[in-house]
């Protein structure tokens, strides 16, 4: 089957339940999660959808080699990451503390600046930890077995774990192209698939941006958006690119490298085997590369293109090119992006002009969906549906009904719910009237 095609393929999945995609085996009740979808989970999980439509690869079936180009070759699956996230590189340092006025403000990406204290209150700076900041965070969630013969909680039997709520949306890149992956699918991430796990997956052509080179006598510096698994000649594992394996003729490996180690590990679903753990440099890594100018324009192409290290095809090795200084400029728009949501939301309810005694209604629907959401992670569309047919409902008009139906369906996230809720309740009566509204316009 023919593989030409744009060189990318943009990603949206959506969360259909929560996506709980934890971080390796731990001792104890708990279990962290990663706050993405990694890039070897989407490979997995895409994989697990071709053989329930095509059965196992090998001998007998036809369509072997389409799996081996699919996940085996050059196509490489990036990480999902939600919507606003944003990562701080390693090279980042800020202060602490934050005592002073100026503080906050104090951020210094020594990968192009230099400094270690802050002007502020003086204090030596801390370095970021390459985390990805995301917008809600991660849901917690706990259960336990219940004891069929007393009905109650069992001793020693109390499980929870992070996941990302439902209703989450995640966008990546595929690096290559095949027809079945510009189908949409319907994928099961992560564990406790029990309860969790479904999403929607789509893909539209992408054609990503030339890497853009460093000015003329200046270093390339190269960030890892990923982890990424290096090794040296003899095979023994390393956080930095190693120049003959990783890097072109020309081009050196700068001694200032902010770098971070972690291990990697992962569940191997088709031979149900678990995956040897890498020791890894974090995402957020950062590298300054020198060397002519020509030369670093040739490896920022290839290293956007091909990323770096092993295992690219399961989502390591990803890398971004940066040309300036990183500064938090994202949080602030998220923080006013979520904010203009709510008020979008909260305008809505009020144009629908609802009586005390629906408005009192609807405090009770948004509670109970909180109640539902937090125990189960999603909003099913049928206690929507009983919630609009309860007996305190039977006033509401066709269209308040339709309009609460479409705005109270988009309110997967946990914490959209949970503030709309909270705006809802502390709305005093007189802005709830029309008139008033009006006048204060």
């Amino acid at each position: 089957m023919s593989t030409t095609g744009p060189a990318a393929l943009a990603v949206t999945v959506v969360a259909r339940q929560r996506l709980a995609l934890g971080v390796g085996s731990e001792i104890g009740y708990y279990t962290a999660g990663h706050p993405y979808v990694p890039g070897s989970a989407l490979r997995g999980a895409l994989a697990a959808v071709w053989i329930t439509e095509h059965g196992p690869p090998g001998r007998g079936n036809p369509k072997t080699d389409e799996f081996r180009t699919l996940f085996d070759g050059k196509i490489r699956y990036g990480n999902l990451l939600p919507a606003g996230s944003h990562r701080t590189p390693l090279s980042v340092f800020r202060c602490k503390y934050r005592t002073e006025r100026a503080c906050p403000e104090t951020v210094i990406d020594q990968a192009f600046e230099t400094g270690d204290h802050c002007p502020g209150c003086g204090r030596r700076l801390e370095q970021s930890r390459g985390d990805l900041d995301v917008p809600g965070g991660l849901t917690r969630i706990t259960r336990t077995s219940i004891d069929p013969a007393t009905g109650r909680a069992k001793d020693g039997e109390l499980y929870a774990n992070a996941a990302l709520p439902a209703g989450t949306i995640l966008t990546g890149l595929i690096h290559g192209h095949h027809p079945w992956l510009a189908q949409p699918h319907t994928l099961w991430l992560g564990g406790r698939r029990t309860v969790g796990g479904q999403a929607e997956l789509t893909t539209t052509p992408h054609q990503p941006a030339a890497a853009a080179p460093p000015a003329p006598g200046q270093p390339l510096v190269v960030r890892l958006t990923s982890p990424a698994v290096f090794v040296d000649l003899a095979g023994r594992p390393r956080l930095e690119p190693e120049p003959t394996l990783d890097l072109v003729p020309g081009a050196t490996l700068r001694p200032e490298t902010w770098t971070r180690a972690i291990t990697w590990s992962g569940w191997h679903a088709a031979s149900r085997l678990p995956k040897p753990a890498e020791l890894c440099a974090a995402a957020g890594s950062t590298y300054r590369i020198t060397g002519a100018s020509d030369v670093l324009a040739a490896l920022a192409a290839r290293l956007r293109r091909d990323g770096i290290g092993l295992r690219r095809s399961e989502g390591f090795g990803y890398v971004a090119i940066a040309t300036q200084p990183w500064r938090p400029t994202a949080a602030g728009k998220k923080e006013d992006d979520a904010s203009d949501l709510l008020s979008d939301l909260h305008e809505r309810l009020l144009s629908l002009g609802l009586d005390d005694a629906a408005w009192r209604w609807l405090i009770g629907a948004l509670r109970a969906l909180q109640v539902e959401q937090h125990r189960t992670g999603t909003v099913p569309t049928e206690l929507l549906t009983d919630l609009l047919t309860q007996p305190t409902a039977a006033d509401l008009s066709g269209r308040q009904r339709d309009q609460l139906r479409k705005i109270l369906n988009g309110l997967a996230p946990a914490a959209t719910l949970r503030d709309l809720t909270t705006l809802v309740l502390t709305t005093p009566a007189a802005d709830r009237q029309p008139a008033a509204r009006q006048a204060t316009r």
